[in-house]
């Protein structure tokens, strides 16, 4: 599949870039980030952020192991966009997540003056979710109403940042 500069800035460049933002700021020894915020609250908006931009890119590639696997879950021999593909996408987004956030715990392991903690993948893990429901959200209220095509109307360009921009 051919990609444009534009699709690989606007959907490719934010995921990996913010992945290695995680990885980075988990390689300093002493990061100084958050202030007085529980670590457990910035793990879980880390990989809240993370999990939507995952979905976002996986329901915009539509990759064919994932219809694949909709399809065989479905019972069907052909699926569309529909709610089980949502479904798996954003599963998926969520796995990978989760996946990340424990590789970047056993990366912690071996950075001085940090270390592996399993209370950080249950909040990675919480952030993560919480983005299946928001994803889930978006998928039931936008593309079951017609609020969705006066959405997409109104903000014009701006549409792709709802995940209903991309249903067909």
């Amino acid at each position: 599949m051919k990609y444009s500069l534009n699709h690989i800035l606007w959907f490719w460049l934010p995921s990996l870039g913010y992945m290695f933002a995680i990885f980075f700021g988990s390689s300093l020894s002493n990061p100084q980030i958050g202030g007085d915020t529980p670590d457990y609250v910035l793990h879980s908006i880390g990989y809240f952020v993370l999990t939507l931009l995952l979905i976002r890119l996986l329901l915009a590639e539509q990759p064919r192991l994932l219809l694949k696997l909709s399809t065989i879950l479905s019972g069907h021999k052909r699926t569309d966009n529909g709610l089980l593909f949502w479904n798996v996408a954003s599963l998926s987004g969520v796995l990978i997540a989760i996946c990340y956030g424990i590789t970047d715990e056993l990366h912690q392991y071996f950075t001085p003056g940090r270390h592996c903690s399993f209370s950080d993948v249950l909040a990675n893990s919480f952030g993560a979710f919480m983005a299946y429901g928001i994803s889930m959200l978006d998928y039931l209220i936008l593309t079951r109403t017609s609020f969705q095509k006066r959405l997409i109307k109104m903000v014009g360009p701006l549409g792709v940042i709802s995940y209903a921009g991309y249903v067909t």
